[in-house]
């Protein structure tokens, strides 16, 4: 009856790895985003540059509104202006086309999330890895995301992958668009190159400490990563 028991769950974990590829390569080849960025006009900015444009994002009618001319009038720089408001014109349309919703404190909601890959990602983490693993969460600044420790282990591996390459494009990418959806926007693929990969697997590498880290993406692909 033991052997019987084990084997079961033996077989359960190999159709839950199948599904897990085959999820994340479906989201790959079906997520089209429409924000189109050139992440080398923000390579001189750093996360808290981003961050920085908070006091001039608002919420009007279920939008998000980026008052221009008081960001400007304090300082900011004009080109991260037009970047940010280009993220927020993609987040609209998200919640026009009801993918998303917005509340007044700047905080989403995902409506469309894909539950699959979560549940299949539950069921890895409680057979084998420690933290957790969860799709990107939608910030008015980019994405946050959590990988347990194999998920992590996996980014390493796809994005030493993408940077051994040479050419960085949407297939190449694969199932790393999932965890860091703004990778795959058309006008940001043409400004990353193989050393960001190279240099953010290193920094996963860094921030494993078994159980697995979090990553905050922004729409620039400017991030800040901790250990979960």
């Amino acid at each position: 009856m033991e052997e019987l028991k084990l084997r079961k769950i033996f077989i359960a974990a190999l159709l839950t790895v199948f599904s897990f590829s085959t999820v994340t390569t479906a989201f790959a080849q079906s997520y089209e985003p429409s924000l189109n960025v050139n992440v080398n006009d923000f390579e001189e900015y750093t996360f808290d540059d981003i961050l920085a444009l908070e006091p001039y994002v608002h919420v009007e009618d279920g939008l998000f509104i980026l008052n221009e001319n008081t960001a400007s009038e304090a300082g900011i720089d004009y080109e991260l202006i037009k970047g940010q408001q280009e993220y927020l014109n993609y987040l609209n349309q998200q919640v026009e086309s009801n993918a998303i919703s917005v509340s007044q404190d700047l905080t989403i909601q995902n409506l469309s999330e894909d539950n699959q890959y979560q549940k299949t990602s539950a069921m890895l983490a409680k057979a084998s890895c420690n933290g957790k693993t969860t799709g990107a969460e939608y910030h008015w600044w980019g994405y946050k995301t959590y990988l347990n420790s194999c998920d992590t282990k996996k980014a390493i591996s796809d994005s030493n992958t993408v940077a051994a390459g040479g050419a960085i494009t949407a297939a190449a990418l694969g199932g790393l668009g999932y965890w860091f959806p703004v990778f795959l926007a058309g006008g940001v693929i043409s400004g990353l190159t193989s050393g960001y990969f190279w240099l953010f697997a290193t920094r996963l590498d860094a921030n494993n400490n078994g159980r697995g880290v979090i990553v905050d993406m922004t729409w620039a692909t400017i991030y800040d990563m901790t250990p979960q």
